[in-house]
């Protein structure tokens, strides 16, 4: 498949490469070929099958926003007949929230409740328009975060907002205030609604779709240049196995952290405005720390549990495999990749024990996810920063070098889930598409 020239090559076959693969194959005759770093598809949503005894996804875990106008929908009911015990969760179901003080009594649901109500009307006070200089989100809400009486409540409301970083993998101090606070696309309600949980896995599932496809995939292929220059109406690609692939036009839906630290070298450099774009907006840092246990040792109705003033305060509960997946993001990821194993866990074992004082239980099972440190992620999804917006992502995903380089990716459009970068994928198939009519 090397040294070889194509109409199109995709360049990464995560969630955005596999759907452009698609809509090329269904909608054209063009040949092209998807060039993939890794020995496998999916990208940032991977399903280890092999660590437990059952499949765990490491990465994304679960469809956002499942319905019939979802990018994702129209496949997943197509292989529903395989996939029948996949379900919904609602994440942030008060009534399913299991919270425990950090001298480890329970807080009641009461309590609990109220918490959520205050961190909701926290991210929903800021008032912004158009004239207004942007501010952190930290910043932002710090002023009504401090009103708060001293108490069971405000240490609960801190740990929520551990949570909330952890959703956006990225500290408050990071964060657009306008992108963020009063934004109606985004509340803890919203995030908590139509998430459908695949239970073979979310990266077994995007293999699924590959497969069924018969997507022409090279695997173990590390993109190393991309040329622009030297051939006219051609792209050569170099790969780090010193292949050449040349192509009409190439889809680069590399992660933005890579192209955040160079990993990709462009002939001629890319433009300033797709440099600036790249810098502006943020790749945030968010992690697992996957636990199983001999046995299920708190509530078996709980979805989430909260420790208060823990290192690792949020964790999602599965009662069923009774595994209990610890979450975090910005500093805190960056911080638990650089420290061993046995730390982590260690600091999670000694809350936990100083929580559940009176139960017995044995963690038999872990495994912890390093996505800053995967030399083919850099990190795990995009953030707005202060000052950058939606009009920077439309910069990230504007073809460039005479439109024959189009970006795709979870980057390129708000989101920053599978199912929009899948949609991105198939919107960037059609642009070349488009371009191909018109020149032949």
């Amino acid at each position: 498949m090397a040294n070889k020239t194509y109409d199109v090559a995709i360049i990464g076959c995560g969630s955005s490469g596999i759907a452009a693969g698609i809509e090329l194959l269904s909608q054209s005759n063009l040949n092209f070929i998807i060039l993939e770093a890794r020995n496998r598809v999916g990208g940032r949503a991977y399903t280890d099958q092999h660590s437990l005894n059952f499949p765990f996804d490491l990465g994304a875990e679960w469809i956002h926003e499942y319905d019939s106008n979802n990018s994702l929908y129209s496949f997943h009911e197509q292989f529903q007949t395989d996939l029948n015990d996949d379900c919904y969760i609602q994440l942030f179901d008060p009534t399913r929230i299991l919270c425990y003080d950090s001298d480890g009594s329970i807080i009641s649901q009461e309590v609990s409740s109220l918490a959520q109500i205050t961190t909701n009307r926290l991210f929903t006070q800021f008032k912004s328009n158009d004239t207004n200089e942007d501010a952190s989100v930290y910043d932002a809400i710090q002023p009504e975060y401090n009103r708060l009486e001293e108490g069971q409540h405000k240490r609960l409301v801190k740990a929520m907002i551990v949570a909330v970083e952890e959703i956006f993998a990225a500290d408050l101090y990071q964060l657009s205030a306008k992108q963020y606070l009063n934004n109606p696309n985004w509340s803890i309600e919203v995030e908590s609604k139509n998430n459908l949980v695949v239970k073979h896995g979310l990266g077994y599932f995007l293999e699924r779709i590959t497969n069924h496809f018969q997507l022409s995939v090279l695997f173990n292929t590390v993109v190393t240049e991309i040329d622009t220059l030297s051939h006219a109406d051609i792209v050569q690609i170099s790969t780090s196995q010193n292949q050449k692939i040349s192509a009409k036009y190439v889809i680069i839906t590399v992660p933005l952290g890579c192209l955040k630290q160079d990993t990709i070298i462009f002939q001629p450099r890319l433009p300033q405005w797709k440099l600036d774009a790249v810098d502006q907006l943020g790749f945030g840092h968010t992690d697992k720390i996957i636990m199983q246990f001999d046995k299920t040792f708190w509530n078996e109705e709980a979805t989430i549990l909260y420790l208060v003033d823990a290192s690792f305060p949020f964790a999602l509960c599965n009662p069923a495999k009774c595994i209990l997946s610890f979450m975090i993001g910005g500093r805190r990821a960056q911080k638990m990749e650089d420290e061993k194993n046995e730390i982590t866990i260690a600091q999670i074992m000694k809350h936990l024990k100083q929580t559940f004082t009176q139960q017995e239980f044995k963690l038999e099972h872990y495994i912890i996810s390093r996505w800053t440190q995967d030399e083919f992620a850099r990190g795990s999804y995009s953030y707005f920063t202060m000052n950058s917006s939606v009009e920077t992502m439309e910069l990230l995903a504007k073809e460039c070098s005479e439109n024959r380089l189009f970006w795709a990716g979870e980057h390129t459009s708000d989101g920053a889930s599978v199912h929009t970068a899948f949609a991105i994928g198939t919107r960037e198939a059609k642009k070349i598409l488009n371009y191909h009519s018109m020149k032949t």
